[in-house]
């Protein structure tokens, strides 16, 4: 019988101890907040992503494109409310190359063709006329769904199978003897196997356990609520140059059909950095005008943000993949794990399954 701790109780963490339990493994959850899914978990925008923008053969492209399947046979076999909207990527007339490329990156991954359509402006204008754009791309599998129910409904089933949740702990140490020894503020607990699925602090934690190699940046995200006039697709966004920080801002609904703008990226300092955002509000106008041309500044008004746990640093050019590493024998860092962390999290607990046979 194998003792493994999970430190983390977010949408991974669950996500993990849903998987590892076996009549082989007692699994722990150890988590510092007052509940599950109270992290990066709890300001998720909750889309269902397709993996079209990925490196081909990275852990995010396979991963996104496993974890959709997965997530959608969970959330159909446990009721768990979801919604398979599309989404429509869209270009202006110096963006098309982007588009295109976008495309070729998607296929390189393993999107199936028959999941991306184009669209000339006239079509676009048909599945929505509220759009602007010069082309576009329809993604049919893209969707959404409600992060909190999809966590908790990975939380029940963990404690069914017998999985020990404890909340209001603080890992301050883990040493490696015979076993691991985790020593919290609430006192010392052994482990066999340790699981770093800690989110922002993922860094911290693994510093925690001597191995020092990893540095999280945090990169904050703002919403803007968009009181639409009209009837909107679930899912706008522009399309962006390869590089970027994030995915544009972009149209978002969510189950209730309430629509949101964002989120952006902006690097910050700190990891609590939760303070309202509302002098953002023109750049998010300006960024919305040129899919929605008929929008005006009194329809939007500030929201709340999140933060993503990037490995990207200030001096990288391009998005870092997930780092999912046994980095010491029976301790498995999960570090970096942002967006498509909710749509992968089913195939991650999978990936991390077979790693540790």
């Amino acid at each position: 019988m194998k003792r493994i701790v999970i430190i983390g109780a977010g949408i991974i963490g669950c996500a993990l101890a849903h998987e590892l339990k076996t009549t082989s493994n007692e699994v722990y959850v150890l988590e510092k907040n007052p509940s599950f899914g109270q992290g990066v978990t709890s300001r998720n925008s909750g889309v269902i992503h397709s993996g079209l923008y990925y490196r081909p053969g990275s852990l995010k492209a396979t991963l996104c494109i496993e974890g959709q399947k997965r997530l959608y046979h969970w959330c159909a076999e446990k009721k768990i409310a979801h919604r398979k909207t599309g989404k429509f990527i869209l270009a202006q007339d110096d963006q098309e190359s982007h588009l295109e490329n976008l495309y070729q990156n998607a296929i390189s991954s393993g999107v199936l063709k028959k999941n991306l359509h184009f669209l000339s402006s006239s079509e676009l204008k048909q599945k929505s006329s509220y759009l602007r754009a010069s082309q576009a791309l329809h993604v049919l599998e893209s969707g959404i769904v409600d992060p909190h129910h999809f966590c908790q409904s990975l939380y029940t089933t963990s404690l069914s199978k017998g999985c020990e949740f404890s909340f209001h702990v603080t890992v301050q140490e883990i040493l490696k003897k015979e076993s691991y020894e985790i020593q919290t503020l609430r006192g010392m607990m052994e482990a066999d196997i340790v699981i770093n699925a800690a989110g922002l602090y993922a860094d911290e934690i693994s510093n925690c356990a001597g191995i020092t190699k990893y540095k999280i940046y945090p990169y904050r995200g703002d919403y803007f609520n968009l009181n639409s006039p009209v009837p909107l697709p679930a899912l706008v966004y522009p399309v962006v140059k390869k590089g970027g920080s994030g995915l544009g801002v972009h149209v978002t609904s969510d189950l209730q059909n309430n629509f949101r703008l964002g989120p952006d990226a902006e690097r910050i300092q700190s990891k609590e950095d939760f303070q309202d955002r509302p002098e953002k509000k023109d750049v998010f106008f300006q960024a919305a005008k040129k899919m929605l041309p008929w929008i005006k500044p009194d329809m939007i008004s500030y929201d709340s943000c999140g933060i993503r746990p990037k490995l990207k640093g200030p001096d990288d050019t391009e998005e870092k993949d997930f780092v999912i590493s046994e980095d010491s024998p029976g301790f498995v860092n999960l570090i970096g794990i942002e967006s498509p962390g909710l749509t992968s999290a089913l195939a991650i607990s999978k990936y991390v399954f077979d790693l540790l046979k």
